[in-house]
């Protein structure tokens, strides 16, 4: 790590260390870390355990205002390439060869004063102004929930010139594919996009780079190929087929409809429809919900299913991205006010925490733990802080013998 400090009482493995425990730890605010920090044996048992000082957070802030963002990026791409090389989310890919990567982005922080230079805002009517940190994500999803982050782009106005237009998804989204493809060259991948991208840039994009994409079309998106979808289903062109299943009281079943060789500007897609249908056996209620997506994915009817199943994958990227580091992890609290670098850097530690915590939590030895004792994630996490508050960790030869006995963690 390139550290321009005069003064180095903490080295950047202390800093980073310590920023990654208050996330870990789901600490929510640095406050709130050196608060835990300061408590009993603490810091004494994260030295003993890890080799690291534990730093006052506002001593890693300024670490991290100078640190550069793509160095942290550098560090969570090896992360995420190990454990593609590793295979651990192999037998999770779309039809035994893709990856499923969501895009999307979110608003985190916002203010009512410009942050930084090239802060996008929204100025409404009565002449009030807010500025909002917008993100755009690429990330790697499994149907068994996990979701992490293999690219990240920032959505930023021009910090020295005029422009006419803000920046938006559909910009930073170019920039994010040109980054997703150097760092991952080779890895055969399937986008999951919702009703913003089913455009003719973003189909190029996709075409040029080798990839395969599902992307939710809406009514009124493409207005040649909606008038194709009605012609088809019109002279009885399309194909179909149905499954049903229950669970308890609930009886879902999936009608598909689907629409090969959609032409759209001298290329060729495919179309799914999928009508699911909810139905409460004990009181009759119904609930209909009507899903479409586009496709480059050569599809037949047997494949229809498995093609529109990963199309809904996407939620994953809000459900168990997103909003699980919107709950849990604070993320749309203002760890840093005025430095953009700094907020970059923890929005970047707080991805590498989230993977480490999500494979934690996969564990076969972690589940068994939480089924049997009956601990909730966050009585897990209380647990542990209080182990590192009150236990004794300074034998180093029972803790060495400890941490070098040869121990197999399965998924």
């Amino acid at each position: 790590m390139p550290d321009v400090r005069k003064r180095r009482e903490y080295s950047a493995k202390d800093l980073l260390v310590s920023v990654l425990l208050m996330f870990l730890f789901r600490q929510g605010s640095r406050n709130s870390a050196d608060n835990t920090a300061k408590n009993l044996t603490f810091v004494e048992n994260i030295e003993h355990v890890f080799g690291t000082k534990t730093a006052d957070l506002d001593t890693a802030d300024r670490f991290l205002r100078k640190l550069p963002e793509e160095e942290l990026e550098n560090i969570k791409h090896a992360v995420i390439e190990r454990l593609i090389r590793d295979k651990m989310f192999a037998r999770s890919r779309f039809l035994n060869k893709y990856y499923h990567v969501a895009v999307d982005g979110s608003g985190m922080q916002t203010f009512d004063y410009e942050p930084y230079p090239g802060c996008p805002y929204k100025e409404y009517k009565n002449g009030i102004k807010i500025w909002t940190a917008y993100v755009l994500e690429a990330k790697l999803l499994t149907p068994s929930g996990l979701s992490v982050s293999l690219a990240t782009e920032w959505i930023e106005n021009p910090k020295d010139e005029d422009f006419d237009k803000q920046d938006c998804e559909l910009k930073a989204f170019k920039r994010l594919s040109k980054r997703l493809k150097t760092r991952f060259p080779r890895l055969p991948i399937v986008l999951l996009l919702d009703g913003l991208y089913p455009k003719k840039p973003v189909f190029d994009i996709c075409k040029a780079n080798g990839w395969k994409f599902i992307i939710t079309l809406k009514n009124k998106s493409l207005k040649t190929v909606q008038e194709q979808i009605s012609d088809m289903k019109l002279f009885g062109k399309t194909q179909k087929l149905s499954r049903a299943c229950r669970k308890n009281t609930v009886w879902t079943t999936d009608e598909f409809e689907l629409m090969q060789n959609i032409e759209y500007q001298g290329d060729k897609f495919n179309v799914i429809q999928n009508v699911e249908t909810v139905t409460n056996t004990e009181n009759d209620d119904k609930v209909s919900t009507n899903f479409v997506v586009i496709t480059n994915v050569a599809t037949n009817l047997d494949r229809a299913m498995a093609v529109s199943d990963a199309g809904r994958l996407r939620w994953k990227i809000e459900n168990e991205g997103f909003n699980d580091q919107k709950t849990n992890y604070d993320i749309e609290h203002k760890y840093s006010r005025t430095s953009a670098n700094a907020a970059k850097n923890y929005y970047q530690i707080m991805q590498i925490a989230h993977i480490i915590n999500q494979l934690t939590y996969e564990l076969r030895q972690m589940k068994a733990l939480i089924r049997v004792r009956g601990y909730t994630v966050k009585a897990l996490i209380k647990h542990i802080l209080g182990m590192l508050q009150h236990a004794d960790f300074s034998d180093k030869i029972l803790l060495n013998s400890i941490l070098d006995t040869k121990t197999q963690l399965r998924y």
